[in-house]
């Protein structure tokens, strides 16, 4: 088992948990760490494909002032070489994603 810590940004240059190796994700926190409400955008790309709105999993999710949304309903099985951005595009927010996975 793994934890990745990822500083989001307004950009999707940086991608916030590239897998090594074949992956499950069991659970994103994401934390907005500012007095205001925030969103974000999640994306899933697949290995050797660029990050675009066909792979978005989570479009202007909301998260409150100082508070944390978990992503832990569903596991996330991921192939070596997929990657999952997360973006705050339109949000003076600041959001922490903290990311853990296990190998398979």
């Amino acid at each position: 088992m793994a934890i990745t810590n990822f500083q989001v940004g307004t950009g999707l240059g940086t991608a916030a948990y590239t897998a090594t190796a074949e992956t499950a994700v069991t659970v994103i926190y994401i934390t907005n760490k500012t007095d205001g409400a925030g969103t974000i955008d999640i994306y899933i790309t697949p290995n050797g494909q660029a990050v675009s709105d066909n792979f978005k999993v989570y479009t202007n999710l909301t998260i409150p002032a100082r508070d944390t949304y978990i992503l832990d309903t569903e596991k996330m099985i991921l192939e070596t070489g997929a990657k999952i951005f997360i973006a705050a595009p339109d949000s003076a927010a600041q959001f922490n994603a903290t990311i853990s996975t296990i190998g398979l």
